[in-house]
């Protein structure tokens, strides 16, 4: 199983080479039609391996051996729709019935599983070193509360700006990453980087423009907003910039440069997101913007450069598992930079540097962060 559809040709790709016609792909982009026809194929027999996102742990396989989740801790295996379930769930009751292994691999598991893991519910296998012994990038943390000072109120940094141009005159591509979803905002000091904090919940509020409050999303507690940071009277500002308001900035800001955009809406037409991916990798298009579509499981070796938009967004987003989702995307964005021979580097812009999340996720330090996290769970 893969999170994203858009990770399902690469592995198909890789695993047909392995394994020929005995490959089924099952996943809700496919043709109705096509889908059957792999769902009777599997059932058949004639398709022994298959690979899918969540809805493929139904395939009819008639002798199951082994179950691998990829990316186990993604939020996409849980479906939102009626029948409601969590595909790990499913894999571990599969797996139960059939005697078969499930095995679950990810670079920053999900809290919950390493704590299994921790007490002797699961077995625990580290892989230390990068695949091919690769270095890992260089990591930059722009403050945007400088480049606020400096009189730049856009979401792109400097920094970010510099290492764009720098990577366009190499010829080498780079990954831009901005997780904004719905229309809600949030809203943070220039000067000290405060934000709003639920004194009953301990998550962030999050600025409704209707009815004009900052809103808890767990108790539903509100209130008003201040007309000044209560912190240091230092003057609130909202932040929100989706995708699309991204790729009109860069497009003014360099007009001949192709721009690819993946996200909900780009993606929407069947096959849509391999035409985007093979665009990327063999038009070799300098810049891509995507939300989460794009920091899972991509290998693409001329990336140096990937940009984390906005970090606060995905830490200040009024869920307990805020920090855990944050230093998990963070940390797989991070990862698609510098895959070839070539060195990458990684910037990721917030409010507050200081954050601890940000400071792990930026050193990759899966440890230190589980450790810190359990710690507040108790």
């Amino acid at each position: 199983l893969v999170p994203e559809i858009s990770l399902t040709p690469q592995m198909i790709e890789a695993f047909s080479a392995y394994f020929g016609d005995t490959v089924a792909v099952l996943h809700s982009g496919l043709p109705l039609s096509e889908r059957y026809d792999e769902w009777k194929r599997i059932r058949a027999g004639l398709a022994r391996v298959v690979v899918g996102t969540r809805s493929a742990v139904f395939a009819p396989v008639q002798d199951l051996g082994l179950l691998i989740i990829d990316e186990e801790q993604e939020d996409t295996y849980k479906s939102e729709s009626t029948p409601r379930y969590h595909a790990r769930d499913v894999a571990k009751f599969r797996c139960a019935q059939h005697n078969a292994l499930l095995l679950l691999g990810s670079a920053t598991p999900d809290v919950v599983s390493r704590y299994y893991a921790e007490t002797g519910r699961y077995h625990y296998f580290t892989l230390p070193d990068r695949f091919n012994a690769r270095k890992l990038p260089d990591v930059i943390i722009a403050d945007m509360k400088q480049e606020l000072r400096n009189g730049n109120a856009g979401s792109i940094s400097s920094v970010l700006y510099g290492e764009l141009e720098e990577n366009l005159r190499r010829g080498e591509q780079s990954i831009l990453f901005l997780n904004r979803r719905g229309a809600a905002s949030l809203v943070a000091c220039g000067e000290c980087g405060y934000t709003y904090s639920c004194p009953h919940c301990s998550v962030n509020l999050t600025w409704h423009s209707v009815p004009r409050r900052l809103v808890c999303h767990h108790c539903g507690y509100t209130r008003a907003l201040d007309d000044a940071c209560p912190e240091c009277g230092g003057l609130l500002n909202q932040f929100g910039t989706g995708t699309q308001k991204l790729e009109e900035h860069l497009r003014e800001a360099l007009p001949d440069v192709e721009i690819l955009r993946m996200d909900a809406d780009s993606v929407s037409p069947a096959g849509s997101h391999e035409k985007i991916l093979s665009q990327f990798r063999e038009k070799k298009v300098p810049i891509l913007i995507g939300t989460q579509m794009v920091t899972k499981g991509l290998d693409f070796e001329n990336v140096t450069l990937v940009g984390v938009i906005s970090a606060d967004q995905l830490l200040y987003c009024g869920d307990y598992r805020a920090g855990e989702r944050c230093f998990s995307l963070i940390t797989q964005v991070v990862g698609r930079s510098g895959r070839g021979a070539k060195p990458g580097r990684a910037i990721i812009q917030t409010f507050t540097p200081q954050n601890p999340v940000i400071g792990m996720a930026s050193r990759q330090d899966y440890e230190g962060f589980y450790a810190e996290e359990i710690e507040l769970r108790r």
